[in-house]
């Protein structure tokens, strides 16, 4: 490892004696995929227009009306939330959650960098508000090589603007809807000579849509959020490029427990009100990275620091629970290498240091005591091209040493043609792995002690291995269809009943399809419909609906934009033993706008329009066995507001 590091470090810094002298500065990109056509899987990039013109007021939101086999629930009209009120448990393709709690399978990057939270392992969806996006990309799949421990069902990457020519720009938005809910923000950029920058803040709030009453007291669903990001770059020279990014989150969310025990409290029967809680997050991230670009040779070596910390309360009797403490600290080297005609190898090393503290503030007991994991890796992937790109071959393999666990290798490989110019028949094979986290290694569900209890040095990784093949077609350069049909083995999954284990295999199929049609130059529709044998042997995979279907239009007409879009849902469970199925539910959002001048915008989104009664997420109520009490989505609602670009 050592002696990889070293040679890794000598060609990145030997590059401008060996590669090309090029006149013109070249654009140095975030992106993880430059050439999708060439690219063997399954790969959508959603642009900063849908991210602007969605209405919605978080990036988790876009993805899901953009893919059909991305899935996470709701409980309120804005903010996630973390813990058991934490809804955001993101699935592609029916990977994501991994044993109890929330999202450990898909990793979230901001320019690159890992925004996972350092001891329970998961992003936090509610750091992913901001607007000022360049693209989302999104990977389905498992994407082992590259990214390494995690990224078993795919990958999201936020990508924030730049300026990339000289002068300045600034988006402004101000709006108001029900519930006192509202979202404002700015965002600024500007280039002056070499140095560009951006600079943003956005603040969210919501009283909530609804509110429950116990022994006198009211709980409601308030929602409150600032956050900001910051980027600065320079251009050192003709072909290198350096840059910090950073993002801050400071947010207090209120969660007035499910519908329905608010009766079991006074009733006969009485919970353990232990889900009426408040939260406390702050959230922030630094990345350092510097950049080169010689055609032949292109490359970076970044530092990034992401860390947080969190306070929860039990506001029925308020008492401080829970107060943690994490941090998440890597570096990563990486070079792509053009030896010859039509061919790249990608090779990488990696060292990360995660962890932290986390403890029942009302006993005094520690959950986690300063405790730190190390992984430290290496990869490298081959892709060549032959007859003009008609047919494209990559393969690649990464090697994972762990601090507690020790070494693990994965793999992934596969193959794209281009019989037509456009169309692209693909297929690839990969196994996505997950190395027992802090969590699984010294985390006590209900510790009595200072002492730490290791739980998890006996568990072998998580794994899925996934088969695929698909084909996207263009026509008429009107029409962009796309099919694709996937086998998953899942392997060693953690999970936790009385200590951490492994469970057994859990195999199924799914395929997903996506339709998009300019029709005219005013009218654009696209619709998509994802299916997964969420069943086998009477275990469920949860939060993974069987169908899902999504479609929408946009009409535009002299400045007048309307979008329709809806999400059709059957077959979602709560659990793995089936105990809980929501009812199917079709729901559907509009929003209209008027832009005068091409830079002011007057806009209404209207959400539920049909004021449907539905439910997407829910929790065990212990003292009653196997029963859960649902949290209704809002109904109809609306917010208006008013935006500008100058």
């Amino acid at each position: 490892m050592k002696a990889l590091c070293a040679v890794l470090s000598v060609l990145f810094c030997a590059l401008p004696v060996f590669a090309e002298d090029n006149e013109e500065t070249l654009v140095i990109s975030d992106v993880i995929i430059t050439d999708a056509q060439l690219y063997p899987g399954s790969y959508q990039a959603i642009k900063s227009e849908k991210v602007k013109e969605s209405g919605s007021t978080d990036l988790v939101s876009v993805v899901k009306s953009q893919m059909p086999s991305f899935y996470s629930p709701a409980n309120r009209p804005m903010g996630y939330g973390v813990a058991r009120s934490g809804a955001a448990t993101m699935s592609l393709r029916g990977i994501g959650r991994s044993g109890w709690g929330p999202t450990t399978g898909i990793p979230v990057l901001f320019n690159g960098m890992d925004t996972t939270m350092g001891i329970m392992g998961h992003p936090v969806a509610d750091v992913l508000t901001m607007k000022n996006v360049e693209r989302i990309e999104v990977l389905l799949g498992p994407q082992p090589v590259l990214f390494g421990s995690s990224a078993m069902g795919g990958v999201i990457n936020i990508v924030t603007k730049k300026q990339t020519q000289e002068g300045f720009t600034t988006d402004i938005q101000g709006s108001y809807g029900l519930w006192n809910t509202t979202e404002e923000y700015l965002y600024h950029t500007g280039k002056l000579g070499k140095l560009d920058y951006s600079i943003g803040y956005q603040f969210q709030h919501s009283d909530g849509d609804w509110e429950q009453s116990f022994n006198g007291k009211d709980f409601t669903s308030e929602f409150t959020q600032h956050s900001g990001n910051v980027h600065i770059g320079f251009e050192i020279a003709k072909n290198w490029y350096a840059s910090i990014d950073s993002f801050g989150m400071k947010q207090n969310i209120h969660d007035p427990g499910p519908q329905g025990i608010g009766a079991l409290a006074t009733g006969p029967l009485t919970v353990q009100l232990n889900l009426l809680e408040e939260f406390n997050i702050t959230r922030g991230a630094v990345l350092a990275k510097l950049s080169h670009d010689y055609r032949l040779f292109s490359g970076s070596i970044q530092a990034e620091g992401n860390f947080g910390h969190h306070e929860s309360v039990q506001t029925n009797t308020e008492k401080d629970i829970f107060e943690s403490d994490d941090s998440s600290y890597a570096v990563r080297l990486k070079e792509v290498i053009r030896p010859w005609q039509g061919g790249a190898m990608t090779v990488g090393a990696e060292w990360r240091r995660y962890g932290g503290t986390a403890k029942n503030v009302d006993t005094g007991s520690y959950y986690i005591d300063d405790e730190f994991l190390y992984d430290t890796s290496a990869y490298g992937l081959l892709q060549q091209s032959f007859f003009k790109d008609l047919l494209s071959i990559s393969g690649g393999a990464r090697y994972t040493h762990n601090s507690e666990y020790g070494g693990f290798t994965a793999w992934q490989a596969g193959v794209a043609a281009r019989p037509m110019g456009k169309t692209k028949i693909y297929s690839n094979i990969a196994k996505g792995f997950k190395l027992p986290d802090i969590r699984q290694y010294f985390v006590k569900m209900y510790p009595a002690t200072n002492t730490i209890l290791e739980t998890g040095t006996d568990l072998k990784p998580e794994t899925y291995t996934s088969i695929e093949a698909g084909i996207l077609q263009e026509l008429f350069d009107r029409i962009t269809l796309s099919v694709a049909g996937y086998r998953i083995y899942s392997k060693d999954q953690f999970v936790y009943t009385t200590q951490w284990e492994n469970a057994p295999d859990f195999n199924y199929n799914g395929m997903e399809a996506n339709v998009a049609v300019k029709a005219f130059e005013w009218l654009s529709l696209n619709a998509g419909y994802s299916y997964i044998a969420n069943e086998q042997d009477d275990v469920y995979l949860p939060y993974v609906p069987r169908h899902r279907a999504t479609g929408g239009f946009v009409l535009s007409m002299t400045g007048v934009r309307l979008s329709l879009d809806g999400e059709y849902v059957n077959g979602l469970f709560a659990d793995t033993a089936g105990n809980k199925e929501f009812d199917s539910f079709f729901v559907a959002h509009a929003r209209i706008s008027y832009t005068l001048w091409q830079k002011y915008t007057a806009f209404v989104n209207f959400y539920n329009i049909t004021d449907k009664e539905y439910s997407t997420f829910a929790v065990l109520v212990p003292p009653l066995g196997n029963s859960y009490c649902e949290y209704p989505m809002p109904g109809f609602h609306f917010i208006a507001g008013l935006s500008a670009t100058f």
